[in-house]
C-alpha cells in the first residue's frame, strides 16, 4: 500500500481534511494582496514639472496667475488633443530654460531675456485626484527614472524565483511547518518595513525579501494542504486555491479604495498577515513528509485525525511499512533523476520540439497574465473598478477551469484560452487608435478577454505539461518550465511599461500588442501538441515518443471519472514538485499556479 492509497482508504477530502485545505489555501489571499499591491503604490499619476521659483505649486489649478506662471514656464502647448495619455505635452519633463516664477512680471510681461530652449526639470506636481501619494510621487520616479518602476516590479519577480528555491529546500529538510512560519517572518517584517522606505534602493530590497517570503508562504502551505487530499480531490483543489488568489484582489481593491496614501495602504496590507502566526497551531505537520523522515508516531497521529473525522479507523501497523515504501519511492526519484536529466529528451526530436512548445508557452503565460494585471492602471477609467474586473474575471476563469478541463481535453482549452486572449489583447490597437471615451469600455473589455484567456491558460499548463512527459522525466520538465516562466514574469513589468516610454496612442496599446503576439504564437504552437485527456500518461521514453501517433488505440475504455484519479496523481507530483523546486499559482497558479506570485 503506498501512501495515496492509505488516505484514498481512510477518505479523500473529509470535514478535518477540508478544514485544513481551506485554511492552507488562505495564504494564497496574502501571496495577492502584495503581489499586486504595486498596481496602487506604483501608480503613476499625471503629473507636470513644478513652476520654478514658487514654492506653493500645485497640480490643482489655483488660478489666473498661476495659469500664467505656466504658460510662461513650461512647454506644454505641444500637447496632442487626441492623446489622451499625455494632458501636458513636454510639460511633462521639461521646463523652458531661465523662465522662472522671479522674472516674470505681470502685466507687463517679464524682464530679462526670453528663451524658447527647454531643460529637463528636477521637481513635478502630481495629480491628488485619485491617489493621495504613491511611492512613484514620493520618489519621484518619472521621466529620465519612470525605468525604475519597472525595475522594482521586475526584482519582486525575481524574489519569487528564490523564495521557491529556498523555501523548497527548508520544507523538505525541516518540515512544510517551520518553513511556513520562517516564510511569514520573512515576509511581514519586509512588507512592514517597506512602507518605511524612502529610498528606491530600500524600497526594492525590501519588496525582494517580501517577495521571497510570499512564496515560501504560499508554497510549503499549498503542499502541506494538498498531501492531507485525496487523488480524486486534487484537480480540483489545485485550481480552487485561485479563488483565494481573486479573493485577495478584491480584499485589495477595497483596502486601496478606502487608503489613497502609499504608506497607509502598505502598511494595511502587511501587518493583518501576522494572524496568520495562528496556522502554527492550527494546521499539523504533512504526515507524508514525516514518513519520509520516519517520524511514524507523528504521522500516526495526524491520519488518526483524518480518519476520525471519515468514521473510519486507522489500520494497524500501517504506517511502518508505508514509512519504508515513501522513503525508497523517495531514493527512487532521485535516482532517476540523476540517471536521466532533462538532456535526454534532446536526442529524440519528438520531444524536444514539445518542450520547447511548453517552454514558450510557460513563458508566455506567465508574462502575458503579470503583464496585464499589472497594467490595469494604463487602462484609463476608474482604476479601482478596473482592478476589481480583472480579479473577477480571474476567478471566472478558473470556474471555467475546472469545468472544462475534464470535458473539452487540455489541449483544446489550453489553445483555445492562448487564442482568444492573443486575438483580444492585439484587438485593443482599434479602440486605442480610435480614441475617446465613448469607446473607453471597448479597451477595458477586450483587456479582461485577454486576462480570461491568460488565466485559463496558467491553470491548464501545469496539468498538460505533467501528463505529456514519462515519469522519469516529469519532475524535470515541469520544474524547468517554471524556471522559463519565472523568466517571463521577470520581464512582464518591462513590457506593461512600454506605454510610458513610448509616446503617443500607439505607446498605450503597445504592450497588448506584444501580449497579444505572443499569445498567439503559443497558441498556435500548442496546436501541434497531442491531447492527453483519457490518455495513458508516458511511463518511459519511448511510451512518449509514441505518444500522440496511435491515440484511437490509446485511449482508455475507462470512462473519465475512473481514469481521474491516476492522473490527478500525476498532476499533483508534478505541481508538488514546481512549487518546491522552482517557485510554487499562480498565480502559484499562482494551486498550481505558485508561478502567479
Amino acid at each position: 500500500m503506498k501512501y495515496d492509497d492509505l488516505v484514498e482508504q481512510l477518505g479523500e477530502f473529509g470535514p478535518y481534511q477540508r478544514r485544513v485545505y481551506i485554511l492552507t489555501c488562505l495564504p494564497a489571499a496574502v501571496a495577492a494582496i502584495q503581489t499586486l499591491v504595486t498596481v496602487f503604490i506604483l501608480a503613476v499619476p499625471e503629473h507636470r514639472c513644478a513652476i520654478p521659483g514658487l514654492s506653493n505649486d500645485t497640480y490643482k489649478d489655483q488660478g489666473l496667475y498661476q495659469e500664467k506662471l505656466i504658460n510662461w514656464t513650461l512647454p506644454w502647448t505641444d500637447v496632442d488633443p487626441g492623446d489622451d495619455t499625455n494632458s501636458w505635452g513636454s510639460a511633462q519633463c521639461n521646463i523652458f530654460v531661465n523662465r522662472t516664477s522671479s522674472n516674470y512680471e505681470p502685466p507687463s510681461d517679464v524682464t530679462g531675456p526670453v528663451s524658447n530652449a527647454t531643460e529637463s526639470c528636477s521637481a513635478w506636481v502630481f495629480d491628488q485626484s485619485v491617489f493621495d501619494s504613491t511611492f512613484v510621487t514620493e520618489a519621484e520616479l518619472v521621466c529620465d527614472d519612470l525605468a525604475l518602476k519597472s525595475h522594482a516590479n521586475s526584482i519582486y519577480m525575481a524574489g519569487l524565483l528564490v523564495g521557491s528555491i529556498f523555501f523548497g529546500i527548508l520544507s523538505d529538510r525541516k518540515g512544510r511547518k517551520p518553513a511556513v512560519i520562517v516564510a511569514l517572518a520573512v515576509q511581514c517584517a519586509s512588507a512592514i518595513s517597506t512602507a518605511f522606505a524612502r529610498e528606491w534602493w530600500l524600497f526594492v530590497l525590501l519588496r525582494f525579501f517580501t517577495a521571497t517570503g510570499n512564496m515560501g508562504l504560499f508554497m510549503c502551505t499549498f503542499v502541506l494542504g494538498m498531501e492531507l487530499v485525496g487523488r480524486t480531490w486534487r484537480t480540483f483543489a489545485g485550481v480552487a486555491i485561485q479563488l483565494f488568489w481573486g479573493a485577495g484582489m478584491f480584499v485589495l481593491t477595497a483596502v486601496a479604495y478606502g487608503l489613497r496614501d502609499w504608506m497607509d495602504l502598505q502598511l494595511a496590507t502587511s501587518v493583518y498577515a501576522l494572524v496568520l502566526l495562528g496556522l502554527w497551531w492550527l494546521i499539523p505537520e504533512s504526515p507524508r513528509w514525516l514518513l519520509t523522515q520516519g517520524r511514524v508516531q507523528e504521522a500516526k497521529d495526524v491520519l488518526a485525525k483524518v480518519a476520525a473525522s471519515n468514521g473510519k479507523s486507522l489500520p494497524a501497523d500501517v504506517l511502518e511499512n508505508l514509512a519504508k515504501v515513501e522513503k525508497k519511492e523517495e531514493e527512487a526519484e532521485k535516482g532517476n533523476a540523476e540517471k536521466e536529466g532533462l538532456l535526454t529528451i534532446c536526442s529524440y526530436p519528438v520531444l524536444a520540439f514539445r518542450a520547447f512548445v511548453i517552454f514558450v508557452n510557460w513563458f508566455v503565460v506567465v508574462m502575458v497574465y503579470y503583464g496585464l494585471t499589472l497594467n490595469v492602471g494604463s487602462l484609463g477609467g476608474n482604476i479601482y473598478l478596473n482592478f476589481f474586473l480583472s480579479g473577477a474575471v480571474e476567478c471566472l476563469a478558473n470556474v471555467v477551469t475546472i469545468y472544462a478541463l475534464p470535458r473539452l481535453g487540455r489541449k483544446q482549452f489550453h489553445c483555445f484560452s492562448m487564442l482568444l486572449g492573443g486575438l483580444a489583447n492585439v484587438s485593443f490597437l482599434v479602440p486605442t487608435l480610435v480614441g475617446g471615451d465613448n469607446i473607453l469600455w471597448v479597451g477595458i473589455v477586450l483587456s479582461n478577454i485577454g486576462k480570461f484567456g491568460a488565466t485559463g491558460g496558467f491553470s491548464t499548463i501545469y496539468v498538460y505539461t505533467a501528463e505529456l512527459f514519462p515519469t522519469n522525466l516529469r519532475n524535470s520538465v515541469v520544474g524547468t518550465s517554471s524556471m522559463v516562466a519565472r523568466v517571463g514574469g521577470i520581464i512582464s513589468p518591462y513590457i506593461a511599461d512600454l506605454g510610458g516610454l513610448v509616446e503617443g496612442k500607439f505607446g498605450k496599446s503597445l504592450p497588448y500588442v506584444v501580449f497579444g503576439l505572443s499569445g498567439l504564437v503559443a497558441g498556435l504552437l500548442a496546436l501541434m501538441l497531442p491531447e492527453t485527456l483519457n490518455h495513458k500518461m508516458p511511463e518511459t521514453i519511448q511510451d512518449a515518443v509514441n505518444f500522440g501517433k496511435n491515440n484511437a488505440t490509446e485511449k482508455e475504455v475507462a470512462t473519465e471519472s475512473q481514469t481521474v484519479p491516476a492522473k490527478q496523481e500525476v498532476e499533483m507530483r508534478s505541481a508538488a514538485y514546481v512549487i518546491s523546486a522552482a517557485e510554487s499559482n499562480g498565480h502559484s497558479n499562482p494551486a498550481f499556479q505558485s508561478e502567479k506570485f
